[in-house]
């Protein structure tokens, strides 16, 4: 049997907050000036002293206006993204995540394996074209599995701080490698933050038909360091935010000329960044090293569907992961000519239109780069 799932459009995003947390979504929280702010406006009420002197204010200077008689009001470009800077940023996060996920659709097929596949349409109605495909692993895999996460336990000293401060978006990890300032870099934040969230929906799609249990749940001796996530094992929204990131930013890289004369450094740190996050939830505890695979290739698939969006032309080949139980996670292995041992194949190419909202978006990152 297979079932089948599509967005045609969210009505409520459900978990795009603002400064300070995200809610709702596992690992999505403390943004510190992102650039995103409280979902449905909710920051900046003013307290019950200022209304009522407002009110006081308004009846005590309103005859100063006259016959409060106005001029026609002169409206705005209908269906225009040069509105966009005009709204609230919360707003344009949904507007964002309702032109993605729009398009988006799945497949959760069971059979002599159960697989999942992830497929997206373009704007004109065209055939779903699959992009990412992930077979369930067995059992047996994972308890072969514990082997590896047990190894990674004595790092949790050494590690403390990073994983405990990248509970929510490690935003500032990524900042850090490219000199991202709040007030001078916020649409390039907002761009880092619409591509975490973007990826976090996706990755609790593919969490929820997979359906794996974390491991504390089949090994005892785990013994996490952080609370248990609330949802599904594999694949590890960590990596697939954390991967789709670093691929975006290549991208920006490339887009901001001259602005880094080492470029390339900067996108190894990047990735070596990427891959310490995801290794970092292994050594708390709460992920398999398998799931960090699977994570890091659907959010390489979810970075470059944002470029293309973006209007960065960027060749898009579809993956699929069938897990190894030996694997380990390790950025030397992440590259196509040494991932198919690790179970990685190549689907068909894939074509995603761009969007004028992430247009806008993504020109306005750029500009932010020209210092």
């Amino acid at each position: 049997m297979a079932y089948f799932g599509g967005i045609g459009g969210i009505g409520g995003i459900g978990g795009i907050g603002g400064i300070g947390g995200i809610g709702g979504i596992g690992g999505i929280g403390n943004l510190n000036a992102t650039g995103l702010g409280s979902f449905l406006g909710g920051s900046g009420a003013l307290d019950p002293l200022t209304i009522q002197g407002l009110q006081t204010s308004a009846q005590a200077i309103s005859h100063a206006a006259g016959d409060g008689t106005t001029h026609p009001s002169r409206e705005m470009n209908f269906s225009s993204s040069e509105n966009l800077d005009k709204w609230a940023d919360w707003v344009r996060a949904s507007l964002y995540l309702s032109d993605f996920m729009s398009e988006l659709s799945w497949e959760a097929k069971q059979g002599p394996t159960d697989e999942v596949t992830l497929s997206y349409r373009s704007h004109g109605g065209g055939a779903l074209q699959p992009f990412f495909s992930v077979v369930r692993p067995d059992g047996e895999l994972f308890d072969k599995q514990l082997d590896l996460v047990r190894s990674y336990m004595d790092q949790r000293p050494e590690r403390t701080a990073e994983i405990t401060s990248q509970l929510g978006f490690p935003t500032p990890y990524f900042a850090m490698i490219i000199g991202l300032i709040p007030g001078r870099n916020n649409k390039t934040l907002e761009l880092i933050t619409l591509t975490q969230v973007l990826a976090a929906h996706v990755a609790m799609i593919v969490k929820h038909h997979l359906a794996i249990r974390r491991p504390d749940r089949i090994g005892v001796s785990i013994l996490p360091m952080i609370p248990t996530p609330g949802h599904g094992s594999f694949p590890s929204a960590h990596a697939t935010e954390a991967f789709a990131v670093v691929r975006m930013l290549e991208g920006l890289i490339d887009a901001s000329g001259s602005h880094y004369p080492d470029g390339d450094k900067r996108k190894n740190l990047l990735r070596k960044q990427a891959e310490r996050i995801a290794v970092s939830r292994t050594v708390a505890g709460v992920h398999y090293p398998v799931d960090s695979w699977a994570g890091a290739l659907l959010g390489k698939m979810v970075g470059e569907m944002v470029l293309n969006k973006c209007g960065v032309q960027t060749e898009m080949r579809g993956l699929k992961y069938e897990a190894r139980a030996e694997s380990d996670f390790m950025i030397s292995q992440y590259q196509p000519t040494k991932w198919g041992a690790h179970g990685v194949s190549e689907l068909e190419l894939c074509t995603v239109d761009k969007s004028d909202q992430f247009e806008w978006l993504w020109k306005s990152a750029v500009d932010e780069f020209d210092l």
